[in-house]
């Protein structure tokens, strides 16, 4: 039975319903949750994740991103899981994920994609064998149960400002904006389903992806 590990990343845990609907879109597919945790990445648990990166320009800032806010973690269980939730997600740039794959209904931008996937067994036995030693990942008889009471409690309602987001950050770069008003607007839009996870952290999450419109605007 193959194996896979999966992070809702803070872009998708602060807007609530979109990782409610992301989680079961998972679940309905058939795959089996045997672990599941929301948790806050310490940095030094980032920087092992993303090791693989360390001698690239963008590893600072994939550290500073999986750590602002809060995460969920998960191992799903089935035969060919690994590709099934690739497929589920789409392509990892959120510009070139389909409109039905998961990425492209709720990826903001490119990297900026809602969730990490492993994308092969022998990435899933690392990773799983990371974040259960390092991220107090356990495996429970309750995961499953526990997710669907997630999904319960933040799936209800019309909340998704994915694409005011994602409008945010294309037109920023697109007009070389700058200013501290898109840094507002991205705080405002990302406070309003974020129930439970705290303004700084909401504030961390805002600046590192204005961070990244920032990177994008002094490349051009």
């Amino acid at each position: 039975m193959e194996r896979s590990f999966v992070i809702i990343k803070p872009d998708g845990t602060a807007r609530r319903r979109v990782s409610a609907l992301v989680v079961k879109a998972f679940l309905d597919q058939g795959f089996k949750l045997v672990a599941f945790n929301e948790m806050k990445v310490p940095e030094s648990l980032a920087k092992m994740h993303y090791d693989v990166h360390k001698e690239k320009p963008f590893f600072p800032w994939l550290v500073d991103f999986i750590s602002s806010a809060p995460v969920l973690t998960m191992i799903f269980e089935a035969e060919n899981v690994i590709q099934g939730i690739r497929d589920a997600l789409g392509a990892t740039f959120v510009q070139k994920a389909a409109s039905d794959a998961l990425r492209g209904k709720y990826g903001i931008w490119a990297g900026i994609n809602i969730a990490h996937a492993s994308d092969a067994p022998e990435t899933a036995t690392k990773e799983i064998q990371l974040w259960t030693a390092e991220g107090g990942l356990e495996e429970s008889p309750d995961a499953e149960k526990n997710a669907r009471s997630y999904i319960e409690l933040h799936s209800s309602g019309d909340a998704d400002y994915t694409m005011e987001i994602r409008a945010v950050v294309k037109d920023s770069i697109e007009n070389r904006d700058v200013s501290d008003s898109v840094l507002e607007r991205l705080n405002l839009l990302l406070s309003k389903d974020a129930k439970g996870i705290s303004a700084d952290e909401i504030s961390a999450l805002a600046s590192v992806i204005f961070d990244y419109i920032k990177e994008e605007v002094e490349k051009e």
